[in-house]
């Protein structure tokens, strides 16, 4: 009894060493991301939260000690209801005004980090570009919108094995690191703050062994 007892932890043991050694394939990413624009009043933006939801491919490869991720992220919110309808929850506004945004981006992430087990804590940048964006700025204001964005992510992966691959969650907070707002004169050699981005993103992520 001792001998198969002490077999079974031993298999047990090697089977969770094995899984830990390596962990590399590609996965499907469904994630929504809690927006909002710091200190939105003195840019004339929106003050109020909103969610978008996101669809996105990545490939990712985690040893025992350390990995990385890189993904390319399609974001979506329905801002005039003549497009894709909007999920509850992870695409709506939630003002208190009325307010209405839209968003359509793609993006790319890259993020790394070390690995505990099956937590992976991350660091990294998104890049993104806005294909179209509506409701950004409060109502009666016209000024032009930077279309790139770039982030940088600080959160942390729980990722947990199963017969084809893993499946696993994620949380982010993202900063924002460029303009929202075209510098309406450009040229004068001044700093020019147009306000900046910053999300939380939640995820649930399903990777595919490559073998």
């Amino acid at each position: 009894m001792k001998k198969s007892l002490s077999a079974f932890l031993l298999g047990c043991l090697f089977l969770s060493s094995s899984l830990l050694s390596a962990q590399s394939g590609f996965g499907l990413r469904f994630a929504s991301n809690i927006n909002y624009f710091p200190r939105g009043d003195e840019h004339q933006l929106v003050e109020h939260f909103y969610t978008t939801g996101i669809l996105g491919f990545f490939f990712s490869n985690y040893k025992e000690r350390h990995g990385f991720e890189l993904g390319l992220n399609v974001v979506y919110k329905n801002g005039d209801d003549k497009g894709l309808p909007n999920f509850p929850v992870v695409m709506r506004d939630f003002g208190l005004g009325g307010e209405n945004v839209g968003i359509t981006s793609a993006e790319m992430d890259l993020k790394v980090g070390p690995r505990f087990g099956f937590v992976n804590p991350k660091i990294g940048y998104v890049i993104g570009y806005r294909f179209q964006q509506t409701g950004f700025l409060k109502d009666g204001l016209d000024q032009g919108i930077v279309n790139w964005y770039l982030m940088l992510p600080f959160g942390a992966s729980v990722n947990l094995p199963t017969n084809y691959g893993s499946v696993g969650f994620g949380a982010y907070y993202n900063v924002g690191l460029l303009n929202v707002l075209k510098n309406p004169g450009p040229g004068t050699g001044s700093i020019y703050d147009g306000g900046r981005q910053r999300y939380i993103n939640f995820e649930i992520v399903v990777t595919m062994d490559r073998f």
